[in-house]
């Protein structure tokens, strides 16, 4: 199992800001000061947004059980999606029942649609 072993560090390089190294923390946040708030006296222009044309929203098509088998078909049994450690066996098993089926993609439906 190659993820228990210990693993290479990553080499280490320096911050650079405008071509100097940040070698100390005032260095080093004057870089990230001046990266994120570089624009910060710059004037902006609101009236391009004027140009850019509205489109209608378009409907969202349902999930359908083709979909969700296909996409879960593709998972590996062995790993959880989320913190609540169901696994995608387990969401497999559920789906192979028509009724489950049906109520989890209405669920997944609905919360689309809100």
């Amino acid at each position: 199992m190659s993820w228990v072993k210990q693993c290479k560090l990553p080499a280490v390089e320096a911050i650079w800001y405008q071509d100097l190294p940040c070698n100390s923390l005032p260095d080093l946040w004057h870089a990230l000061y001046w990266s994120y708030n570089a624009a910060a006296n710059c004037s902006v222009q609101l009236d391009i947004l004027g140009d850019v044309p509205c489109l209608a929203p378009q409907p969202w098509v349902s999930f359908s059980k083709l979909e969700l088998n296909k996409v879960l078909k593709a998972c590996s049994n062995i790993f959880a999606p989320g913190p609540d450690h169901v696994t995608w066996h387990y969401l497999k098993s559920i789906l192979a029942n028509d009724i489950c089926a049906a109520g989890i993609l209405s669920l997944a439906n609905s919360c689309i649609t809100l």
